[in-house]
């Protein structure tokens, strides 16, 4: 079972919902979507932490504490990685153009020389 991955953000602004919510921890973990277990190791990781302490926290990592602060800075971020996504399938789409004109190559190489230049599937 693999456990869902969330930023370092999601993590202490879910902390510091949790905190003035006033609910227990199951119950909390279930309103929001959140696997129990996966919960109790984000608040195992903050070593329980309390309000004040993940006010402190949300200075020193720069999380904003408003919701349309937080909103742009996610648009940013999700800006970002999708340009991110794109370099890469630009990158992956030429490394297989390459791919495939080095096998073209090869295989015009053997027929118009006659020789054998892949090594054979049973060879050592």
């Amino acid at each position: 079972m693999s456990r869902l991955k969330y930023s370092e953000t999601e993590k202490v602004l879910l902390l510091r919902s949790y905190l003035q919510s006033g609910m227990d921890a199951k119950n909390f973990s279930r309103s929001r979507g959140v696997p129990y277990t996966t919960f109790r190791y984000i608040c195992k990781q903050y070593g329980t932490p309390d309000l004040s302490t993940i006010e402190r926290l949300m200075k020193e990592t720069k999380i904003p504490n408003t919701v349309d602060k937080l909103q742009s800075q996610l648009s940013k971020e999700r800006k970002a990685y999708e340009a991110e996504i794109k370099r890469l399938k630009k990158a992956l789409s030429e490394s297989e153009l390459r791919c495939l004109a080095n096998s073209t190559m090869i295989d015009l190489a053997e027929k118009m020389f006659n020789i054998p230049i892949r090594k054979k599937r049973d060879a050592k």
